[in-house]
């Protein structure tokens, strides 16, 4: 009961977040024209998202003694790796992706503080709720009318949906 009273607050929080997120003024998207909001917005939390998986998997590689979750971390970090720099490139961004949201920040100092199977739990519970999260911004992001921001929100989209299938896999194996 804890543990999904833990994912209802989580996933509420994330999705106030993100919300938040959507009402700030981007500052440097050079290629995305300032009259496409949405393309900006999806750069914001594409990027952001993608800062806190990378985050969150490196404390995985520390924290963790579980050889699938060591696994599952370092394809996260690989890929979100590749997806922001690629993302950057298509959208001329030089965001800064080094500060992250207070859920994100939040999630980021409680697992700090755990280790072995309780950390595992969280880790992969937090990766399960952001990955839902960020797929909805990646779908939004699809029909965006810039044609390359666009174009990447289709093709890595299925990535994205990997790391989630997998979470979700590894978190129904945890006891």
């Amino acid at each position: 009961m804890m543990k999904r009273t833990f994912c209802i607050v989580l996933a509420f929080a994330t999705l106030i977040s993100m919300q938040a997120c959507n009402n700030r003024k981007a500052k440097n998207y050079n290629n995305i024209k300032q009259s496409n909001e949405e393309g900006i917005s999806f750069v914001k939390n594409a990027l952001e998202s993608g800062a806190a998986e990378i985050k969150l998997s490196q404390l995985a590689l520390t924290n963790s003694k579980n050889p699938q979750m060591l696994e599952y971390a370092k394809q996260v970090i690989a890929d979100n790796t590749f997806m922001e720099a690629e993302l950057k490139t298509v959208s001329g961004s030089k965001g800064n992706t080094d500060t992250l949201t207070a859920i994100h920040q939040t999630q980021v100092d409680s697992l700090i503080k755990k280790t072995d199977e309780a950390f595992d739990k969280m880790y992969i519970q937090v990766m399960v709720i952001d990955h839902e999260n960020v797929i909805k911004v990646f779908k939004a992001g699809e029909t965006n009318s810039d044609k390359k921001l666009k174009e990447f929100a289709i093709k890595s989209a299925p990535k994205l949906k990997q790391h989630l299938t997998r979470a979700n896999k590894i978190c129904a194996g945890l006891k």
